[in-house]
């Protein structure tokens, strides 16, 4: 038993299986505090050094081209697509510590978006997404919450 241990320690470490995370986010308003809490449950022991947050704006555009020559017949649509990430920064939520198997914990705490980004909006050619993810930082690679899409209010 002690060989199949270490190796499912050696492939959780790996995989980020180690624990199962999830992240809950309040409101949220440029400028001003937002609420959030995370919640993990421990599939193994396991030693972090950080619970933290990871969030991100991405800027996506989508433009119609659309080329006529009707002399030959010849018509062309083409869609030009791009995107740019516009804000992308790590929030430290709580210090490090020792997880036991089977146990859940939980952490709150708040982060403040500059009233200096943009906000959330969707446009017919031009939309503006905020996303955030929970990681506990721990040795391989870090069990997260995965990417969660949320509403960011202009104040």
């Amino acid at each position: 038993m002690g060989l199949w241990d270490t190796l499912k320690s050696a492939v959780n470490s790996v995989t980020g299986g180690s624990a199962t995370v999830e992240i809950e986010v309040g409101e949220a308003t440029l400028g001003e505090p937002i609420f959030v809490r995370v919640r993990a449950t421990a599939e193994a022991d396991l030693e972090i050094s950080a619970v933290y947050l990871l969030v991100q704006a991405i800027e996506y555009a989508e433009v119609r081209d659309v080329d006529y020559d009707f002399d030959d017949g010849h018509r062309r649509i083409e869609y030009v697509r791009g995107n740019l990430t516009t804000f992308n920064t790590r929030f430290e939520l709580a210090e490090g510590q020792c997880l036991s198997t089977g146990e859940s914990y939980a952490w709150e705490g708040t982060f403040v978006i500059p009233d200096t980004e943009n906000p959330t909006f969707d446009g017919q050619m031009i939309s503006h997404t905020w996303q955030i993810q929970a990681g506990l930082d721990a040795p391989g690679n870090d069990p997260d919450s995965g990417w969660r899409s949320f509403e960011v209010w202009d104040n």
